[in-house]
């Protein structure tokens, strides 16, 4: 995800896979009498060039129940998952003897132990690279289909634009999309209640984590949803389009009657596709009223918003980040530490280029991962890291428009030195009384280890700036219209 979102391409290009997985989504998608949505995965060969897998998950089972006998928190939790799992009907038993699949694929899963988290305490990956006998597995005859809605940054800018912002979470956004009937044979789990008890067959019955097409098909199905449902929802069917990434939203309004009709058609929408959304937070309280069916809504003091902090009653976003200090660090050590400045708008950009310039500098002396830097080396990042632990007490206003704005502009700086270079973009709002500048984002490039000259460094940046400048530009929606300046 880091070196994701270094990366500042405008455009997306679409290749052969994409565009099969498109073509094959609008031709095998239907909806039953509920209004749910029924896809098929996309694969690259028919499924009987597949070989046989249950005898692997059926030892993969009984290692599983060596580990669970021994830890009774660990198989109530995981008892508790089948046991929902088959009674919320997204899976089936299958008896084998009226069994008349001709291929079947065996998925053996295990559990992760999550014990900080507020809710899910434990994750149940199915394995879905396990190969069969013959080598291959589900996943490698599969297409992924590649990614259908905006990225991070662009969701992130979104969300900065409006004066009233909530978001929210599909409950069980996978679950709720169903795999067509002729391939659930290829979603088959095995599970027993005990070491003792005969092994059941079970079927998967809707888009099941761990396959590979699965993002494509569930974020598919919600663009599909704000395209047949446009005319009855006019307000929520652009949301599903624009402002989801996998299954969050976040999105908003200029005033706070807008928002509230938008977030109840919202819910309407989904609804209309079987789905639900839950773990709602706002930047105003008076968003938790005019709730359209039993949907808890949630105004804490913190939330996480795609991987950042958002504290929502004071509308900021914030950066908790704290660092062991140590007396040595090895090259590994270092890059996990930045990696772990997740800050997608780059709002710390100047903190992060000067980790990005340590990084280089210990390149060049060619250590290995886990040798430890030298002491020198080691003085100055512990130094550095005094002042990154002090990161959790910055706090970036989420929103930055402005209400009376007459005028509208972006200015874009860039700047470029001998060890980096970066752009900045900030937007100024004019208005009767006064004028307010915003940071909006900025990245940061360190220069290449093989000398450069500042001419082409200033090249670059110029670069770097226009192609960042043309993504806030298309992913901003103000009224009036931003004027751009680039300097």
């Amino acid at each position: 995800m880091f070196w994701e979102l270094e990366n500042v391409e405008v455009e997306r290009t679409k290749n052969e896979e994409t565009i099969f997985c498109e073509d094959h989504f609008l031709k095998t998608h239907s909806r039953n009498e509920e209004s749910q949505y029924v896809v098929k995965m996309p694969l690259k060969n028919e499924p009987n060039c597949l070989g046989e897998s249950r005898d692997i998950a059926l030892k993969r089972l009984n290692a599983l129940w060596s580990r669970l006998i021994r830890d009774p928190q660990y198989l109530k939790l995981y008892r508790d998952f089948i046991h929902e799992y088959d009674q919320l009907g997204h899976m089936k038993e299958v008896v084998v003897e009226k069994d008349n699949s001709e291929i079947a694929y065996y998925m053996p899963h295990h559990g992760i132990l999550r014990p900080e988290k507020d809710t899910t305490k434990l994750r149940v990956v199915f394995n879905v690279t396990n190969p069969t006998s013959n080598g291959l597995s589900l996943n490698s005859i599969q297409y992924n289909g590649g990614l259908v809605q905006n990225d991070l940054f662009t969701i992130m800018i979104k969300f900065r634009e409006h004066h009233y912002a909530f978001m929210a979470n599909v409950k069980m956004m996978y679950r709720m999309v169903l795999i067509h009937e002729g391939q659930r044979p290829l979603l088959r789990i095995l599970w027993t209640e005990s070491p003792v008890d005969p092994v059941k067959n079970f079927e998967m019955k809707t888009v099941t984590y761990g396959t590979v097409s699965a993002p494509f098909l569930a974020t598919r199905t919600i663009l599909q949803l704000s395209r047949d449902e446009k005319k009855n929802f006019p307000l929520g069917a652009p949301v599903l389009r624009e402002n989801f990434y996998m299954d969050d939203v976040l999105c908003g309004a200029a005033s706070l009657m807008e928002a509230k009709a938008l977030k109840n058609q919202l819910s309407g929408i989904l609804k209309k596709g079987g789905m639900e959304l839950h773990k709602w937070g706002s930047s105003h309280p008076e968003l938790a009223s005019n709730i359209i069916g039993d949907y808890e809504f949630e105004n804490p003091i913190e939330t996480k918003t795609l991987g950042v902090s958002w504290k929502s009653q004071e509308d900021c976003f914030i950066f908790k980040i704290t660092v062991e200090l140590k007396n040595s660090y090895t090259k590994r050590c270092v890059l996990s530490i930045i990696a772990r400045l997740f800050d997608p708008l780059g709002q710390l950009g100047p903190v992060a280029a000067r980790a990005k310039i340590f990084m280089q500098s210990l390149w060049s002396l060619k250590i290995d991962w886990i040798d430890e830097s030298p002491s020198e080396r080691a003085k100055k990042w512990h130094s550095f890291l005094e002042d990154f632990n002090n990161v959790s007490s910055t706090c970036i206003c989420r929103c930055i428009v402005h209400p009376q704005a007459t005028r509208v502009e972006l200015h874009g700086f860039a700047d470029a030195s001998e060890k980096c270079y970066g752009a900045v973009i900030h937007c100024r709002f004019q208005s009767p009384e006064d004028a307010t500048v915003k940071l909006v984002t900025s990245k940061s490039r360190v220069a290449p280890v093989k000398r450069v000259t500042m001419p082409r460094l200033e090249l670059c940046v110029a670069v770097l700036l226009a192609k960042l400048m043309k993504r806030v530009e298309t992913a901003l929606q103000m009224n009036p219209p931003p004027r751009v300046l680039e300097e």
